[in-house]
């Protein structure tokens, strides 16, 4: 290249160069589901047409969940495109594909597995010697065996979710009440351990809120059952007491951020009369030598597990509830459809702490369920939004208790590491991102109850085994 054409590129002037003419064949590729050939590139000479078939990959992994993998998703058009296969010799490790494949028949999989409990002594029902021996006596059971929390941000720009673990919950004896007994807080009778809290907050607005329950709620909670004397869980009158408990803690945390954000918003210029939808659902869970009592307000949720089955402990608070929108319209509100049902055509749940704007057709109050312990109560898993807005409380249940049981390790153990509840926990969020959650996303999984998985015998075996132990 001369200096002349040198220095005219220097101060942008166009430079003529010879033109270069690639002859391309054409080419078409032959997707699934997605109807016919789509042509890629084309050109003016005729050339046989060469096809590339795709093998279909719906047995594997729906379409949409692979959009990780190429970038064609940029342009609207999501292309799969093989690997090329590797010899069974030279095969080590699973392909990713492989492994989504694994956790999709993990989450479909319609068949419970096996499970023994590896804890019933410590599940056992302990007497308070007050009944007897009777089949109707009161049962009081241990605390929970471990926990698991993860929390993730998501796809959001910001995290606005809080997580509470007070296991156990510093409750400050009452007046006259003394020590606790079985101070320890893990052997003895009903007063032998205190109760445990757990907690999910998903902000809105900001994570002003949410932050403020996560330091304050599990406090003023405390000061309630202190007050209540629940402090070893309220003996079998409690459920009452426990449902005041947790009005009375929801009603004073709504109360003080409600006087914060009026005054915040009186010192705002030049509009005080903005509305402020800064608020956050809350869910709570406290686990009793006798009860499982949960508080919602919002649309988080909790469920328990129970002999292999969801029971569902909260009803998400959406303002198309046909309860919940009665009361809308009768506070004077609104529910208007804005990108689905929405109070005042603003904030997507009908129940919350904070949002002064939106009150009264929002409520701070939380309904408040207690439910009696069983031998077949297995885990709890609370969530925010960001995981049953993709995952039913049936797939909740499903992954959790595979994994929990030790099922998921075995079948995965380049995906899941363990059969702890952290294990549960991360493997839920994980399921959460796989179906599509843009949301923040956290989970808290409690275990009640040790599970291990065993593979049913063969009935070939089964009868076998039992004529040797005959003979």
């Amino acid at each position: 290249m001369s200096s002349s054409e040198v220095s005219a590129q220097e101060h942008g002037v166009s430079v003529y160069l010879p033109k270069l003419t690639v002859l391309v064949p054409p080419m078409s590729m032959r997707v699934p589901d997605l109807g016919g050939h789509i042509p890629l590139l084309g050109v003016e000479e005729e050339e046989v047409p060469m096809v590339v078939r795709v093998p279909d990959l719906r047995v594997l992994v729906p379409l949409a969940e692979i959009e990780e993998e190429t970038s064609a998703q940029d342009h609207g058009v999501l292309v799969p495109v093989p690997q090329p296969q590797t010899p069974a010799a030279e095969a080590t490790a699973p392909t990713p594909r492989a492994r989504r494949w694994r956790l999709e028949m993990l989450l479909n999989a319609r068949t419970a597995p096996t499970v023994v409990d590896l804890t019933a002594k410590r599940t056992c029902p302990v007497s308070d010697g007050s009944s007897g021996s009777s089949g109707d006596s009161p049962r009081v059971w241990r605390k929970s065996l471990s926990h698991g929390v993860v929390s993730v941000i998501g796809k959001r720009r910001t995290m606005e979710d809080a997580v509470v673990v007070a296991a156990p919950l510093a409750v400050a004896p009452a007046a006259g009440e003394g020590e606790e007994k079985g101070g320890n807080g893990n052997e003895g009778d009903e007063g032998g351990w205190v109760p445990e809290m757990f907690a999910v907050y998903d902000g809105h607005g900001s994570a002003e809120v949410s932050e403020t329950c996560r330091e304050r709620l599990h406090v003023v909670l405390a000061e309630e059952v202190a007050r209540l004397q629940l402090g070893n869980g309220g003996g079998e009158d409690g459920g009452a007491r426990w449902k005041e408990a947790m009005l009375a803690s929801f009603a004073r945390v709504d109360g003080e951020v409600t006087a914060f954000q009026i005054a915040e918003a009186a010192n705002k210029k030049p509009d005080p009369d903005a509305p402020s939808t800064e608020g956050s659902t809350a869910v709570v869970v406290v686990v009793e030598p006798r009860r499982i009592v949960v508080a919602n307000c919002g649309d988080s949720r909790a469920v328990l597990c129970r002999g292999a089955r969801p029971v569902p402990l909260s009803t998400d608070h959406k303002p198309d509830r046909p309860d919940e929108l009665a009361r809308i319209e009768s506070a004077g509100g609104l529910v208007l459809n804005w990108h689905g049902p929405r109070v005042q055509g603003v904030l997507a749940t009908s129940r919350s702490i904070g949002d002064f704007s939106l009150k009264p057709s929002v409520s701070g109050e939380p309904e408040v369920t207690v439910t009696e312990r069983t031998p077949n109560d297995e885990f709890i898993v609370l969530a925010s939004d960001g995981l049953w807005d993709v995952l039913t409380n049936d797939e909740v249940i499903n992954v959790a208790r595979n994994c929990l049981c030790g099922r998921a390790a075995m079948n995965l153990p380049d995906d899941v590491h363990g059969k702890t509840a952290s294990d549960a926990a991360a493997l839920l969020v994980e399921f959460a991102r796989r179906k599509g959650s843009r949301d923040n996303i956290s989970v808290v999984v409690v275990e009640l109850r040790r599970l291990l998985w065993r593979k049913k015998q063969q009935p070939q075996a089964a009868a076998a085994g039992g004529q040797n132990g005959g003979t």
